[in-house]
């Protein structure tokens, strides 16, 4: 039988595909996503729809599944929660006009930025680290894109890694490319903390890049200048971001070096004996954990930084002492704390809203809950203003 003639569009498929390999395509057709060949086979594991076939006249029909191109808050998430990648193409020229329309891949969703296509989906967590070696040395470099918190730090090998990895939960892990090769750390990291890993290579010069996102002339203010290792760790993990989701961080305005000296050290065995923040028993992250029972917080800000605490207490004794002086001075304020809790009901999580604006990808919903956590968050400073307590009003003072 005569090869089969590949259509235009199909081409044009398996080019978009060839160029992200490691995820689902979403290749948009009029009012669908379509996907075909292994895609196809796992979205008909994972989304449950139908596998049908493009050419069933063919020697070897290609398989073929797809969606409705407005279903795709419902159907996203679950191939992300199924730890894939999604690589969404879109029409970016007329399909009115007579040649072929254009599709481009407009991002690829990772499990780490899921949150940026939606106001309603919150995650606990949004690292993302990457993880560089040299001379038995272990750089890490995290970021973590619902607080723009962006930071690096070194590690003498990889138990202490590993001990710090258990205390971050991310959502992905990025290798270079000699430890991506590394049967140890690969299957450490996938068979012990379950992570999602991918492989990415460097295409920039380290430093010019870092320096010229930052629109710095060195780096020193960031404590990177002589950190060869946590330049490349750092500039990896931006060029992986922007890679995948085709534009620039500029709001990404500044990063740090991690002071674990900060924290007090608890090892894997201890989060998993006291059930920190997952209960092996009832094989869940939520019941029967420390942090269920402790957080009552309000927002989701709160929660997170709840979970941060336990996983990270404080070392240093000035600032638990003044940790535990607004606690007090608010359980003394009993009216004061209850206006304060009302008013944090309203408040969503303005720094994800924040940049999704700085992404273009706001919803009218997004705006609405800006204004209401603007203005939320005004009452507060004013509760607390008006109270007239000295110690509360420095938290609220720049």
């Amino acid at each position: 039988m005569a090869e089969e003639k590949i259509t235009p569009a199909m081409q044009q498929y398996y080019e978009l595909k060839e160029q992200n390999s490691d995820a689902i395509l979403f290749f948009r057709m009029w009012d669908f996503y379509e996907m075909f060949d292994d895609d196809a086979l796992i979205a008909n594991k994972v989304l449950w729809v139908a596998v049908t076939s493009r050419n069933k006249n063919a020697e070897k029909p290609t398989p073929l599944a797809w969606i409705p191109y407005h279903a795709k808050e419902k159907y996203l998430p679950l191939l992300i929660e199924a730890w894939y990648k999604v690589a969404i193409a879109e029409q970016v020229s007329d399909p009115n006009l007579k040649w072929i329309v254009k599709r481009e891949i407009v991002r690829v969703v990772t499990p780490a930025t899921i949150w940026l296509e939606w106001e309603w989906y919150e995650s606990k967590n949004s690292n993302i680290i990457w993880i560089t070696e040299n001379k038995g040395k272990f750089w890490l470099s995290i970021l973590n894109l619902s607080e723009n918190k962006w930071q690096a730090t070194e590690f003498p090998n990889f138990e202490e890694l590993k001990q710090e990895l258990y205390k971050m939960f991310p959502k992905e892990v990025i290798l270079e490319k000699k430890l991506f090769w590394n049967e140890e750390i690969k299957e450490t990291l996938e068979k012990k903390f379950s992570l999602n890993i991918y492989f990415f290579e460097i295409k920039k010069d380290c430093y010019k890049n870092l320096v010229n996102h930052f629109k710095t002339k060195n780096l020193e203010w960031f404590g990177l200048e002589k950190l060869k290792e946590a330049q490349r760790a750092s500039n990896l993990i931006l060029e992986y971001i922007e890679n995948n989701q085709k534009t620039n961080f500029d709001f990404l305005k500044s990063m740090s070096l991690l002071d674990t000296s900060k924290y007090l050290k608890i090892d894997e065995a201890t989060i998993k004996n006291l059930d920190l923040v997952y209960n092996f028993a009832t094989k869940s992250a939520k019941m029967a954990t420390l942090f269920w029972v402790l957080d009552k917080t309000k927002t989701s800000s709160g929660s997170n930084m709840m979970y941060d605490s336990i996983l990270k207490p404080l070392n240093d004794i000035k600032e638990i002492k003044q940790r535990q002086e607004f606690i007090e001075e608010f359980l003394k304020e009993k009216i004061l704390l209850d206006k304060i809790r009302q008013e944090l009901w309203t408040i969503s999580n303005i720094n994800n809203i924040l940049n999704r604006i700085a992404l273009n990808r706001t919803s009218p919903r997004d705006l609405l809950n800006l204004k209401k956590s603007l203005i939320s968050m005004l009452k507060i400073f004013e509760h607390i203003k008006n109270s007239w307590n000295t110690k509360l009003i420095k938290i609220i003072k720049p």
